[in-house]
C-alpha cells in the first residue's frame, strides 16, 4: 500500500468517525473513557506512551477527558498496588467496589469502540485483508487479555453463589407477598439450597416446621409435591406464582 493510499484511508476514517460522533451525541450521553493514553501505538507498552500521529497507519488517536474524579478513579500507570492499598481516603470496601465499577465502565467503552469498527467494516463490505499486520497481532493479544480478564473477574465473583442468593431473595419475597400467616415470619435462614447447575437450584423451605421443596430452574419455579411436580410459574410473573402457591401449598 502506498503512502497516498494510506493517507486516503486516514482521511476517510476521520470523516466516518466524525459522523459517528455526531450520531452518538444525538442518541446517548455516555461517560467517557477514564484512562488517557491507554490506546497507543505499542501493544506491549505500559500505557504511558502516546500514538505517533505522523505514522500514516494511525488515522486518529483517542484521548480521555482531562477532568476525572480522583476519589473514584485512578490512571493505572500512575499507581502501584502498595499506594492503592495504603490510600486512606477510602475504605477497603470502597476501593474494591469503585475499582470494579471503573473496570466495568471501561469495558463498556471498549466494546462500543469495537462495535464502531465492526459496523464500519460491514457497511463498507470489507474483509480481513484490510487489517495491518500489527492490527492482527493486537487482535490475537486482545483475545488472550479478555480470557485473563474473565479469569480475574471470576476470582471476584462466584456466579453460582450469587445466582442462588438472588433466587433465594426472590422466592422469599414472593412467599412474603402471599399474605398468609404461614409465610409471615419467613427469613433467609429458613431457606436452604442445593445447586444442580449454574441456573438450577433445589430449595428447601421450612414452613411451620415442615420442609417444602421448590426447584428454581432458570427463573421457573417448580413445587416438588410428594406425588408430582407442579409448575408454579416464572419469577418474572409474580401474580401467577402467588396464585399457584395459594392453590397448591395452602390447599
Amino acid at each position: 500500500m502506498t503512502v497516498e493510499e494510506k493517507l486516503e484511508i486516514q482521511q476517510y476514517i476521520k470523516e466516518q468517525t466524525a459522523k459517528m460522533e455526531v450520531e452518538e451525541n444525538t442518541t446517548a450521553n455516555f461517560d467517557t473513557y477514564d484512562t488517557p493514553n491507554a490506546f497507543t501505538g505499542d501493544e506491549d507498552d505500559d500505557g504511558t506512551q502516546t500514538v505517533d500521529l505522523t505514522d500514516p497507519e494511525y488515522a486518529y488517536s483517542i484521548k480521555g477527558p482531562k477532568k476525572r474524579n480522583p476519589k473514584y478513579s485512578v490512571k493505572l500507570n500512575e499507581v502501584s498496588y502498595k499506594d492503592y492499598k495504603r490510600d486512606e481516603s477510602r475504605t477497603t470496601v470502597q476501593k474494591v467496589n469503585a475499582n470494579i465499577l471503573e473496570v466495568n465502565k471501561n469495558i463498556r467503552e471498549l466494546a462500543r469502540m469495537l462495535q464502531h469498527s465492526i459496523k464500519l467494516k460491514n457497511e463498507q463490505k470489507l474483509d480481513g485483508s484490510i487489517h495491518w499486520k500489527r492490527t492482527n497481532e493486537a487482535l490475537a493479544k486482545m483475545h488472550h487479555r479478555i480470557s485473563v480478564l474473565s479469569e480475574k473477574a471470576n476470582e471476584l465473583f462466584d456466579l453460582k453463589e450469587a445466582t442462588a442468593q438472588q433466587a433465594q431473595k426472590d422466592i422469599l419475597a414472593l412467599l412474603n407477598s402471599v399474605g398468609d400467616p404461614a409465610f409471615d415470619n419467613l427469613q433467609p435462614s429458613h431457606i436452604d439450597f442445593n445447586p444442580i447447575g449454574t441456573d438450577h437450584f433445589e430449595f428447601d423451605i421450612q414452613i411451620n416446621g415442615e420442609p417444602v421443596a421448590i426447584d428454581w430452574d432458570k427463573g421457573n419455579l417448580i413445587y416438588q409435591d410428594y406425588s408430582e411436580e407442579v409448575f408454579l410459574g416464572n419469577i418474572d410473573s409474580p401474580e401467577e406464582v402467588i396464585a399457584n402457591i395459594k392453590k397448591h401449598l395452602l390447599s
